[in-house]
């Protein structure tokens, strides 16, 4: 164990080098000593490979002509094994066994079971070596992919951003496919196409000379010409390289930039630039194609041409009698052995050209000569509790040489708050980027009590250094998974007892292949870095968190949003239903109880839609889905039956009349067409193409299916008191009910799985947590009719224990991919509690959208620096009129920011002399 900690810790030290531009020595570096045990085997099998072309001679000649029972012979000696030493060394023999003695039959059986014997031996060789061969190209590739992408760690941040997600991961993952494939021929299979077409070649050279000299010449010939050929299929080979990773990077370009190019109305463009791309790699492959096949041609030509000369020279040879029939069948059977492996060689010189070409240009991506240290030891290392940072004529230019932050110098003592005042796109993002260290291509100089920012490692910047921007960066996962993200830094201990052979296995396999062993599903979580005993301090820490942020609320309307899913067990219904009375004798108490109206099972629900009234229950599968209904048979059996299909359909054509009057000429994202989407997500073009087949249609005649379906799904979204449209009346509920009844009494049995019906005294799987406490729909048109009856439920709950369940619930939300998923002000308050979450000794906070969206912006800012209080804290916001009473502040005007130090100085551009003796902390810095 402890050689294998050894290990694991040089290779940590490995990877903050580049990786071997030569594939060769990167291979051998990385796996000689598979490379010499696999090389090791393919000679212990060279004497089994030529015992197999020697026995059909002896096969021929001796058992069948018998040539071993001349001079009146009888019998013949098989399988002894004798040794004879050279006449230099003299010539004495040694006889191990002495064999058997056997009748011609014998020999044949014999020497026919030994041919079969060393067939399968020789084939056993071939497995072993090809099984050791593929596990060791698989162990390359997985060390190969991650290294590159360990060597992607390395880049600085504006690399990280510059390169294009899809190209990246294309090239980790395809692009290195065929150099993973290759890694396990690399040595050994032309050491072992080599031993197999030496040994024939000698063989036939054995028998007869002029024969061996022709099969040399063919060989020769396949070897020189076909790689000349084949430069051609290396340079396609090259193009289309590049051009399947810039269409990868297009596509992944068009996807990001998807809903603005279908808002701009320019998917056709885009389309015809994805069409020429394609149209490019087709003629680059067809070229291909007919070059790799005009080669393959001329190389099974060669390849079958010596076969003629063997049976006509040979034959010859054997008639003039300068040649034994068993000798010829010998040479004939080690020909066929012979142009599989010189083939096979030919494909390895092209492969090895191929793949080294793909390997360099990969390489050359990811190898560069400015990137970060990761770690160094000395991550955790604390600062003392007092220092200073200093910031020296820091500049910063873009790619044109224009400006981002002009010259820059000032000094914070720590612990400190500074305020960066400017507005969006200013030198104050520029700066707080590089406070944060997450934009390094700079001059000038940013030192944390001497030591400069640029040169420390990338683990210990992040240990002293929390910072959030102002576009939010979340990954994928729930929103507790990103709240500890930061503190996923701590090593987890290896187990050196107890492992199953499945762990056992997986621990060897990642040291064998140069991965990290360390388990993902284990506890990474750097409590002492946060400054917290346990997991329940740390939840509190980020309970604490959220509350400064003002945000907890947000994240308890998650929970309250979150569908309750199976399995849920007994004591969670329990407590649910119990919520659900609650609830119900709050707003009793509260005397707002006619603020929802309640399931009831022989009761139309006006504030329910038709839909969720006919079904009277929870969808948990798409299959009766308002959309589709129609078209779902045992539904329509049900329409049809209670007469429903006509009147949803006059309904919905009623309201396309209506809504299309309505729209026609509101601008697109209008308050109106979230009030009348009926919920099915019907674009307006649809609702214009209904209104004009309404127009033409004639009424004696039935509708097409499709127009049919459309308008009874929009029928069936409707709700009386918000769409206000009077087109309910006391008939078409009773209708609706008895059509409830029917459907919940004849459900076929395959159903039951895809509605749970509403019942008071049962969970509804697959609605809300709200819907299940509230068990009614909230009055449409009662004024602030939601905020009220959330109060209550809130009160509800937190008299029934359910409320933390429901902020876990909450923070177990899915964020998406940059936060996609989560409410605006929880997009913006998540990366500050990310990057305070860690207990950061500096601070960079952008809060300026997350105040621009608070009720009380001055009282989350005064939380937030009570928070941080002992912590350097450089505060990014556009409005100074929340930070007056902070002592320094840099006012940014585009990229030049000016240091005011005190409440009533002037800007520090001015040429007054500093007075002798001026404390750092009240002196003024020039303005660049």
């Amino acid at each position: 164990m402890r050689r294998i900690s050894e290990e694991i810790d040089f290779r940590r030290a490995g990877q903050d080098r580049a990786l071997d531009s030569n594939l060769f020595r990167y291979i051998w570096q990385k796996s000689r000593g598979e490379q010499i045990v696999v090389l090791l085997i393919i000679l212990a099998s060279i004497p089994f490979n030529w015992a197999s072309f020697d026995v059909p001679k002896r096969i021929v000649n001796d058992a069948i002509q018998g040539g071993a029972f001349k001079d009146g012979k009888t019998t013949a000696t098989l399988f002894d094994i004798s040794f004879h030493l050279p006449d230099w060394l003299g010539g004495a023999g040694f006889k191990l066994f002495d064999g058997f003695q056997v009748e011609q039959l014998g020999l044949l059986l014999g020497l026919s079971s030994y041919f079969l014997l060393l067939v399968l031996i020789n084939g056993a060789f071939k497995y072993v070596v090809n099984v050791r061969k593929g596990i060791l190209g698989e162990r390359m590739l997985r060390r190969m992919r991650f290294d590159l992408f360990s060597q992607l760690m390395r880049f600085r941040p504006e690399e990280i951003r510059s390169v294009k997600p899809a190209e990246i991961a294309s090239m980790i993952k395809d692009e290195v496919e065929p150099v993973g494939a290759f890694v396990g021929d690399a040595f050994i299979q032309p050491v072992f196409l080599l031993s197999q077409a030496l040994t024939a070649l000698v063989f036939i050279m054995a028998q007869s000379f002029w024969l061996g000299s022709i099969a040399l010449l063919i060989v020769l010939a396949q070897a020189i010409i076909i790689p000349i050929l084949r430069r051609e299929q290396l340079r396609l080979g090259r193009e289309r390289q590049i051009e399947s990773r810039a269409l990868a990077g297009r596509i992944g370009e068009i996807v990001d930039a998807g809903p603005m190019i279908q808002a701009h109305g320019a998917t056709a463009y885009v389309q015809a630039d994805i069409a020429g791309r394609l149209g490019t790699l087709f003629d680059i492959r067809y070229a291909l194609y007919k070059r790799k096949f005009a080669v393959k041609f001329l190389n099974n030509l060669l390849a079958q041409v010596t076969p003629f000369f063997f049976y006509a020279i040979g034959g010859f040879f054997a008639l003039q009698g300068r040649l034994d029939i068993g000798q010829l069948v010998a040479v004939i059977a080690a020909y066929r052995d012979l142009p599989p492996p010189i083939k096979e060689l030919i494909d390895w010189d092209q492969q090895r050209n191929d793949v080294t070409i793909k390997y360099e240009q990969v390489i050359s991506q990811f190898n560069s000569d400015d990137t970060l240290i990761l770690g160094n030891g000395d991550a955790a290392d604390p600062l003392p509790e007092r220092g200073e940072i200093r910031i020296d004529a820091l500049q910063m230019l873009d790619n044109r040489g224009q400006p981002l932050l002009t010259p820059l110098s000032m000094t914070v003592p720590r612990p400190g708050v500074v305020a960066l005042i400017g507005p969006h796109g200013a030198g104050k993002d520029v700066l707080g980027r590089i406070l944060g260290r997450q934009a390094t291509n700079y001059t000038g100089r940013v030192s944390i009590d001497g030591t400069p920012l640029a040169e420390m490692s990338v683990e210990r910047a992040s240990h002293l250094i929390g910072y959030a921007g102002d576009e939010p960066e979340l990954i994928a996962g729930t929103i507790r998974d990103n709240i500890l993200l930061p503190l996923k830094r701590h090593r987890p201990t290896l187990k050196r007892d107890g492992l199953s052979e499945r762990e056992h296995r997986r621990f060897v396999e990642s040291i064998r292949s140069g991965n990290p062993p360390f388990p993902f599903d284990a506890d990474w979580t750097d409590y002492e870095g946060a400054g917290v005993a346990d997991n329940a301090a740390l939840v509190s820490r980020v309970s604490e968190l959220l509350d400064v942020l003002g945000v907890r609320e947000d994240i308890y309307q998650l929970g309250l949003g979150g569908k309750v899913m199976p399995p849920l067990s007994e004591g969670a219904t329990a407590r649910i239903i119990a919520s659900r009375q609650a609830v119900a004798v709050e707003l009793e108490r509260a005397d707002l109880g006619n603020l929802i109206e309640p399931f009831v099972l022989d009761r139309y629900n006006d504030n329910a839609t038709i839909a969720e009234n006919l079904i009277f229950g929870t969808r948990t599968t798409p299959r009766f889905d308002s959309a589709t209904l129609l078209f779902e048979p045992y539904a329509h059996a049900i329409l049809k039956a209670e007469a429903l299909i006509e009147p949803l359909a006059e309904m919905g054509a009623r309201i396309v009349a209506t809504v299309v009057e309505i729209f026609s000429g509101l601008p697109q994202g209008h308050a109106l067409f979230d009030r009348y989407s009926f919920g099915v997500g019907f674009a307006f073009e649809r609702l214009n193409e209904l209104a004009d087949i309404l127009s033409k249609q004639d009424m004696r005649a039935p509708l097409d299916p499709e127009t049919e379906r459309d308008l009874v799904a929009l029928a069936l979204g409707y709700i009386e008191p918000k769409h206000r449209l009077n087109l309910i009346d006391e008939r078409l509920r009773r209708r609706i009910l008895r059509a409830r009844a029917s459907f919940r009494l004849h459900l076929p049995a395959d159903a039951a799985d895809d509605i749970d019906f509403y019942d008071p005294e049962r969970v509804m799987l697959g609605a809300s947590v709200r819907d299940n406490l509230m068990f009614g729909r909230v009055g449409y048109g009662i004024a602030d009719a939601e905020r009220r009856v959330g109060e209550v439920v809130h009160q509800a709950l937190a008299r029934s224990g359910l409320e933390e369940a429901l902020y876990r619930l909450g923070l177990a939300t899915e964020a998406g991919i940059r936060g996609r998923h989560l409410p605006t002000r929880l997009r913006h308050a998540v990366p500050i509690v990310q990057a305070l979450i860690k207990g950061p000794r500096v601070a960079v906070l952008d809060v300026t959208g997350l105040l621009a969206i608070s009720d009380e912006p001055g009282e989350v800012l005064s939380r937030l620096r009570r928070y941080c209080e002992g912590m350097t804290l450089f505060l990014l916001l556009a409005d100074a009129s929340l930070v007056e009473d902070v002592p320094t502040r840099v006012v940014f005007h585009g990229a030049t920011g000016t240091v005011r130090q005190g409440e009533h100085r002037e800007p520090a551009n001015d040429a007054r002399p500093e007075a002798p003796g001026t404390p750092a902390l009240e002196r003024m810095e020039a303005r660049s």
